[in-house]
């Protein structure tokens, strides 16, 4: 039980060579109405100065370093240590590439504290204008739903919101963009498994949650911003096919089952090929060529950051 009179989150971000992607995150989280916070800053193997520049911009903010790059998943777990270990209740993972809304942590953390059954819970986020052309009012994510043939999908995704997300609901998984885990039950379940680097690795935590008797929840009243393009059809980033494609495949190994892995093994191959052949088309070879390097290396085994350097997909 928390002795303050609200919990105390814990606020991870990572940053990686981006100083105005993640200035400008820390910038509106100096906006956020929800007090009882610490903002924990991983600078993740910059090369580029970012780390140092962030520091002086935001001296507030706790910045831990590490020498390489750890991935979405080694990031956010150096944070999610040092929250838990300095008192922190939860521990809110939030992309730094996310600009929030002043109350936007409020209802996450009522929500969270109303039912003891949710590990996990994200909010309304659409895209940001500069990623949707002036637009603010296109979804990005507003819950996720199985999809009957493989995999995971949004609720809303690329659709203009005329209110049919506005129930809070469970869902399949909280996303990693904005993602309030409790912290009973990160001491409980474990941290984010490093075997995914980035991408499938909230989906694996919450279904690893589920196995333990809890649930994922989507809150439409906490609402951000996101300025995702990595993944749009046809500009899809190497590492972002890569990962995806590989990490999917773990997923399944982990998770699935009996009937449920043969469709997966049957049906996710199909959506990659098509995927891989679209980017081609559309002359971005080197991402479509990526997904079929992420078939061939989860057959090697390859976890975490294997095959990313040897592919050339990170380089710290």
């Amino acid at each position: 039980m928390t002795t303050t009179a609200k919990p105390r989150i814990g606020i991870v971000l990572i940053n990686l060579n981006s100083y105005e992607d993640t200035a400008l995150c820390l910038k509106s989280l100096e906006t956020i109405s929800y007090q009882n916070v610490e903002i924990i800053l991983i600078d993740n193997g910059s090369r580029d100065g970012s780390g140092a520049r962030l520091q002086a911009a935001f001296p507030l903010v706790t910045q831990i370093r590490s020498e390489t790059n750890l991935g979405f998943t080694g990031g956010n777990n150096l944070g999610i240590e040092h929250a838990l270990a300095a008192g922190c209740d939860h521990v809110l993972l939030l992309n730094n590439d996310t600009i929030v809304t002043p109350g936007f942590l409020d209802p996450l953390v009522a929500r969270l504290e109303s039912d003891p059954r949710i590990a996990a819970l994200s909010g309304k986020i659409y895209y940001t204008r500069s990623a949707q052309n002036g637009r603010s009012d296109i979804l990005w994510y507003a819950g996720s739903f199985r999809k009957w043939w493989q995999g995971f999908s949004h609720f809303g995704i690329d659709e203009k919101d005329q209110g049919r997300y506005d129930k809070p609901k469970e869902v399949s998984y909280a996303s990693g963009a904005e993602m309030l885990l409790r912290g009973t039950a990160i001491r409980e379940i474990g941290l984010l498994s490093d075997d995914y680097f980035a991408y499938w690795e909230e989906s694996d935590w919450c279904q690893r949650a589920r196995n333990a008797g809890y649930v994922a929840f989507y809150e439409p009243s906490s609402i951000i911003y996101h300025n995702y393009r990595s993944g749009d059809p046809g500009r899809e980033s190497p590492i972002h096919n890569y990962l995806h494609c590989r990490n999917g495949f773990i997923f399944a190994s982990v998770h699935e089952h009996g009937f449920g892995r043969l469709k997966f093994w049957l049906l996710f191959p199909m959506e990659l090929i098509y995927r891989s052949l679209w980017d081609i088309r559309k002359r971005n070879s080197r991402a479509g060529w990526a997904t079929l390097w992420g078939i061939f290396d989860f057959l090697r085994g390859y976890r975490g950051a294997q095959g990313l350097r040897e592919r050339g997909l990170i380089q710290s």
